[in-house]
């Protein structure tokens, strides 16, 4: 799971899976006064594992846009 953090200095103050919700969380922080600033996470994702269609024993088809 991603762990974006929102610091102060050297201290973690939140972390979230999301970064929407460190961004948030770090604006709000600052509307308060509070010099904090968000680090996202820069790991590589993890890819998705295939979804098997349990009726015909093949995997999902993705949509074709």
């Amino acid at each position: 799971m991603r762990q974006h953090k929102v610091m102060l200095g050297e201290k973690v103050l939140y972390q979230a899976a999301q970064l929407s919700h460190a961004q948030r969380f770090a604006s709000a922080r600052q509307a308060e006064g509070v010099a904090c600033h968000v680090v996202p996470d820069t790991t590589a994702r993890q890819p998705r594992a295939v979804r098997i269609n349990r009726l015909t024993g093949k995997p999902y088809k993705k949509p074709e846009k």
